[in-house]
């Protein structure tokens, strides 16, 4: 018996210095190393979990007052934890427990002690009751910001990188127009995700309202804004959310598509697939569109050509893809001028972006190949995605004439121009095309994506295949020039096609049997 006795004595004092050691540490430990650890809330948490991992190893058992402690148990009258009588109350000895303990929780535990006067936490968990740090998030304040922009009675999204000038901003306003002008919404809101420019939102009807959301919250980080923006889509259940390129848009749809498809519509636009200098087909249809399709209520798409193509590749369901031949405004019929058949030279122009999708470095080629030709090139426009290398060069070539930047095709003297030279890459269907058939501008252009659904060479323009083929454009070229009157009847079949295809009346007909889109 006395053997037993002294036994658990060792054992009991064992564990009390285990214990004691133990709190030692944690104090030195909370010191040194816990305003770091408070300032990042998972390593709190794995922290506070550490902590009562530990605890519960070396926590005294709990005696109630009906236990009976027998005389050979050495417990010390610190380890029994006596019940707060009625009319007791609850003050800890430690100021730093008061402050860890709302009153509103202690008059709670007063009530019902008054009612039960078995209700009553004990001491020893009230001490040891475990707090978390919750971080206040920073999307608080632009949420709420965010809130009173996007406006009331919204019943479409439009997401876009920015609102530049280009094709894909050309489908934006398209889209929205048509909306406004045929009363297909109730109320629409574009957002810009880039920290970007929109010299275009000009353009926007009066009516919607646009929020620079890449501008505005550039401060916080990619999954802040992708949170941010999802908050609110769920908060305001829009009708329809639909992404013209914005990376964001996309990167949104495939984390959280599932949820926000069962309140919203979700849509895309996909234009073409860009391509790296060594050949791989890259862009938002490769690296985003596979992984949400699911959830999305169609795609719209610009050409067959680039349509059959994500079908043959990923196998999409072809009853969500649709195409959309973006329309054309023909305010007045231009007739060509007849003139360029006495003319001694030819007048071309290039428009476009001097990036490496238009392939500025083609023209430069065409243009030193023909020096000692009657042709005289007219270049418009700056580098926007890449760094611009050509400009310099373009300048000093003799029969090259460099403008710089430019708004629309029909902000140019188009008059003074026979030909219109395009050299792209790759591309959709280029709405730039579209302008200059409508301003009856022969063109001649590479074959590549959906130009041949516009281009049929020797009927409405001129394809030179493969793209890169310099001396292909300038046996064209030459061509041209010794039957420029073969000119006028190609003229006319492409300003027939555009008006009858790309006609305000058949992109209407089209968003209108897009399943869901208008209300």
């Amino acid at each position: 018996m006395i053997r037993n006795h002294i036994y658990r004595t060792i054992v009991h004092h064992i564990f009390r210095v285990i214990y004691v050691f133990a709190r030692l540490v944690y104090r030195v430990l909370k010191i040194f190393i816990g305003p770091s650890v408070h300032v990042h809330p998972r390593v709190h948490r794995f922290a506070i979990a550490i902590r009562e991992a530990v605890k519960e190893l070396i926590r005294p058992p709990e005696v109630t007052p009906n236990t009976i402690v027998e005389p050979s148990q050495d417990v010390s009258p610190q380890t029994i934890q006596e019940p707060i009588q009625e009319g007791e109350e609850c003050h800890p000895h430690e100021e730093e427990k008061e402050s860890r303990i709302p009153t509103w929780l202690i008059d709670e535990w007063r009530e019902m002690h008054a009612i039960e006067p078995q209700l009553f936490p004990e001491k020893w968990l009230i001490e040891n009751i475990p707090f978390y740090h919750i971080p206040t998030s920073r999307i608080v304040e632009p949420y709420l910001e965010l809130c009173k922009l996007y406006g009331k009675s919204v019943s479409h999204v439009l997401l876009i990188p920015w609102i530049e000038k280009g094709g894909a901003d050309i489908v934006t306003i398209n889209y929205i127009n048509t909306l406004v002008n045929y009363n297909l919404a109730n109320g629409i809101t574009v957002i810009s995700t880039l920290n970007a420019d929109s010299p275009w939102a000009e353009k926007l009807p009066e009516k919607v309202r646009f929020i620079e959301f890449g501008r505005i919250y550039s401060q916080l980080s990619e999954d802040e804004q992708e949170k941010l923006l999802t908050r609110l889509f769920l908060q305001m259940a829009p009708k329809v959310i639909h992404n013209i390129n914005s990376e964001l848009g996309y990167k949104i749809f495939v984390k959280y598509g599932q949820a926000l498809s069962h309140i919203s519509n979700l849509y895309v636009c996909s234009f073409c697939a860009d391509i790296t200098q060594e050949g791989k087909h890259v862009g938002y249809s490769f690296w985003y569109l596979a992984e949400c399709f699911d959830y999305l209520k169609g795609v719209a798409v610009d050409n067959q050509s680039f349509l059959e193509k994500l079908v043959k590749i990923y196998a999409f369901d072809e009853q969500k893809m649709h195409l959309h031949y973006q329309p054309i405004q023909i305010d007045k019929r231009l007739e060509y001028s007849a003139k360029i058949i006495e003319k001694k030279y030819i007048n071309i122009l290039w428009a476009g972006r001097i990036d490496r999708q238009k392939r500025p470095d083609i023209l430069i080629k065409i243009a030193r190949a023909s020096l000692e030709l009657p042709f005289r090139f007219h270049v418009y426009g700056i580098s926007v995605l890449d760094q611009d290398i050509f400009t310099e060069e373009l300048k000093e070539l003799e029969n090259v004439t460099y403008y710089g930047i430019f708004n629309e095709l029909y902000s140019l003297p188009i008059h003074e121009y026979d030909l219109f030279l395009y050299t792209s890459q790759w591309d959709g269907l280029p709405t730039i095309l579209l302008d200059a058939i409508v301003l009856k501008l022969p063109i001649i252009a590479s074959n590549v994506g959906g130009i041949s659904e516009l281009i049929i060479s020797g009927e409405t323009g001129f394809l030179i295949e493969p793209y890169d083929d310099v001396e292909k454009f300038v046996k064209c070229l030459f061509e041209i020039y010794q039957d420029k009157s073969a000119l006028l009847p190609i003229i006319d079949n492409a300003f027939e096609l555009v008006t009858s295809r790309h006609s305000w009346k058949n992109f209407l007909k089209n968003v209108r049997d897009f399943p869901g889109y208008t209300i």
